[in-house]
């Protein structure tokens, strides 16, 4: 099959991805937008600027994942292609991509880290139809608000998002009740909107 590329620096916006993702994880619930790239040749159903933060984020050393995995051959071998990184079970990556519109025991399975060292957990990258960064005047029945507060929120920010299942919400809760332990979610769409879930945050539906 012929190789299928995109159009990303690996400097120049792996760096600019790089800061995107720095800055929504300091600061939960707010927006960050990736930079721009070619991914013409990506699968269905596929959410492109998931790619560039898994360009930017894994390497030979750093796996990666995909949640229900036998059911997404296509995903997988164009990260396969695209990356250059190990592809592991999702017990054992260190980024698994998830489609968040339906949840995924997958989720379940990723590796939480260790008290000793808990940066050795999974971060899992949630594809979501839409994402925005506060509540629209008039609600959006379509819409899965987060309320987020904690370190690097003052007082509260509310995550609007689309294609969204609430039930990862509730996953997360479980995987971090025993904090440090626990795992880090990343939230994009589409749009290249980007918005961190880091698992120091406490986070509410609705």
């Amino acid at each position: 099959m012929t190789r299928r590329e995109t159009v990303f620096d690996e400097v120049l916006d792996s760096q600019a991805t790089f800061r995107a993702l720095l800055d929504c994880m300091a600061r939960p619930g707010t927006v960050a937008q990736l930079p721009r790239a070619d991914y013409s040749a990506a699968p269905p159903a596929f959410c492109p600027p998931a790619l560039s933060i898994l360009k930017t984020l894994v390497d030979h050393r750093v796996s990666f994942s995909v949640a229900g995995a036998s059911g997404r051959p296509d995903w997988i071998e164009y990260l396969r292609l695209n990356l250059s990184a190990p592809f592991q079970g999702v017990d054992a990556a260190d980024y698994v991509l998830f489609d968040g519109a339906m949840y995924h025991d997958d989720f379940s399975r990723l590796k939480p880290g260790s008290l000793e060292f808990p940066e050795s957990s999974a971060t899992a990258v949630l594809a979501v139809a839409a994402l925005f960064g506060a509540r629209s005047a008039g609600d959006d029945p379509g819409s899965c608000y987060l309320s987020l507060s904690g370190p690097g929120v003052r007082d509260r920010e509310t995550l609007s998002v689309r294609g969204f299942d609430s039930r990862y919400i509730e996953a997360r809760a479980r995987a971090n009740r025993l904090f440090p332990i626990g795992v880090d979610l990343l939230l994009v769409d589409a749009n290249r909107r980007v918005a961190g879930l880091p698992r120091t945050s406490h986070v509410e539906v609705g």
